[in-house]
């Protein structure tokens, strides 16, 4: 059985080969609210409509997504729901792709209880994927700040 989930993971994980994966840690709710956000994307074999969904689309804004990515997402449903494990949370390895998909359907205001899942996800992607970019911005911006203004000299 443990063999079977090994070889199951490294196919579905070959995608990814090009892209980075990037360690992400949820919370239970967090993971949950993603699971039942997505929809399978099917590929049809007419031109017209060439991929499709395995749900009706609804205006909560479901996300079609590529088998990949529902894999990870139900590996977490299965580890953050295993009665052994404490249920808090897991870590996701995601690639820049699959971040951005996912960024599509967190929307700041979306809660389950109390917690804030659309904000911290929102915000956990976003770090993963612009903190270097945002932490150079910020310590330029802080540098800039500190220059005192050179006085213009008026040239006649």
């Amino acid at each position: 059985m443990e063999d079977s989930i090994h070889e199951e993971w490294d196919s579905w994980e070959e995608d990814d080969l090009e892209e980075d994966l990037h360690p992400i840690y949820m919370t239970r709710n967090e993971v949950l609210f993603l699971d039942d956000s997505l929809t399978m994307m099917i590929e049809r074999d007419s031109v017209q409509d060439s991929v499709t969904t395995m749900r009706v689309m609804v205006p909560t804004a479901q996300l079609p997504a590529p088998v990949s990515l529902i894999d990870k997402i139900a590996m977490a449903v299965l580890r953050i729901t295993d009665p052994e494990d404490d249920g808090k949370g897991t870590v996701v390895h995601l690639s820049d792709t699959d971040i951005y998909m996912l960024r599509e359907i967190t929307h700041s205001y979306c809660k389950v209880g109390r917690e804030q899942v659309g904000y911290n996800l929102k915000r956990k992607f976003y770090l993963v994927l612009y903190s270097e970019n945002y932490t150079r911005d910020k310590k330029v911006d802080a540098l800039l700040s500190t220059l005192d203004e050179v006085p213009q000299t008026e040239t006649n």
